[in-house]
């Protein structure tokens, strides 16, 4: 199992915001955090992809992961996961490829069709209904692969076209970086991760997570496709301390969202001690996930990675 680890872009007021050792994000406390998960020997590095979380400042994806691929050797580059809305495909697949070129072939591409109505709107674009965003990916993802993979393309689809595009360099990786579909929908994000991915990811308890890999084997199934060509991955929430007092105080203080009586039900944190940890993902190793994608809510701070790192990962190696 390998296990990724989420660096914030953002932070302080808004709602989505679990950080509460972090009022607001910047570019040292990212690039310390980043390089520190390495050291640790993390797989690799995640980062969202949003312009304006909250009132504080949001960095933006590619930038901030080529930053990481500079002050790094090893772990692979994770941008999790792409808002598909944001850019046309062509332009998404020439900073993908060069990302990867300039990590040294570190790239893992995650892609999504977005959610976040609002900032979309304060930036400007318009916002189709989800179905359409969702066939706007699936489009975006046959234009992503071929120009990694062809030497010109042309492309006539029904949101995008392109005429004689090329994307040289291509990736480093051969034959081109993997590419992650990222959402639990279960009409058309998981047909399209069937259809066209290399990895799927989502988030929540063993019970939610073993219906949708039903769905999508039978997604699979209907594509003729072998099931276990697609990567599973699982996304998790993460804070652990040693000692319960201490861990039953800060939940007490900081993170009263995760006391056992305030988590909702589609949500599962990696909350405890580090043995507590350990059983909760030996589930998911049960049920076949070969990827953990980790936020730790007490970022910057590095306690909780640390432990996971030392107590947790080592089991599931």
């Amino acid at each position: 199992m390998q296990f990724a680890v989420n660096v914030p872009t953002s932070a302080g007021d808004s709602v989505h915001s679990q950080l509460a050792f972090c009022d607001e994000i910047s570019w040292e406390a990212q690039v310390e955090f980043a390089s520190a998960m390495e050291t640790f020997g993390f797989d690799g590095i995640a980062v969202p992809d949003h312009v304006m979380t909250g009132s504080g400042p949001t960095t933006e994806c590619f930038v901030t992961l080529a930053g990481i691929a500079r002050e790094t050797e090893d772990v692979y580059l994770y941008p999790k996961t792409v808002n598909n809305h944001f850019r046309n495909p062509a332009l998404m697949a020439k900073q993908a490829a060069t990302l990867d070129s300039v990590s040294g072939g570190r790239l893992k591409l995650g892609m999504g069709a977005g959610w976040k109505e609002s900032e979309a709107l304060a930036y400007g674009y318009d916002w189709p209904d989800a179905p359409t965003r969702l066939r706007m990916m699936e489009e975006s993802i046959r234009i992503v692969q071929r120009l990694w993979t062809e030497e010109t393309v042309t492309f006539d689809g029904d949101y995008y076209s392109l005429d004689g595009a090329m994307c040289r360099p291509h990736p480093v990786q051969n034959p081109r970086p993997q590419i992650m579909v990222g959402g639990g929908g279960e009409s058309f994000t998981l047909r399209i991760a069937a259809k066209c991915a290399d990895a799927w990811n989502f988030w929540g308890p063993p019970e939610v997570m073993q219906h949708k890999l039903d769905v999508l084997e039978r997604h699979c199934a209907g594509y003729g496709r072998p099931f276990d060509e697609i990567e599973r991955s699982w996304f998790a929430r993460c804070l652990i301390r040693e000692d319960e007092a201490e861990l039953s105080a800060l939940l007490d203080e900081h993170f009263a969202r995760f006391k056992p009586e305030n988590v909702a039900e589609s949500e599962y944190p990696l909350v405890g001690t580090p043995e507590t940890v350990r059983e909760r993902l030996e589930t998911f190793e049960e049920m076949g996930f070969e990827e953990v994608v980790v936020e730790f809510v007490d970022f910057p701070e590095t306690t909780s990675a640390e432990l996971f790192a030392k107590h947790v990962a080592p089991a599931f190696q």
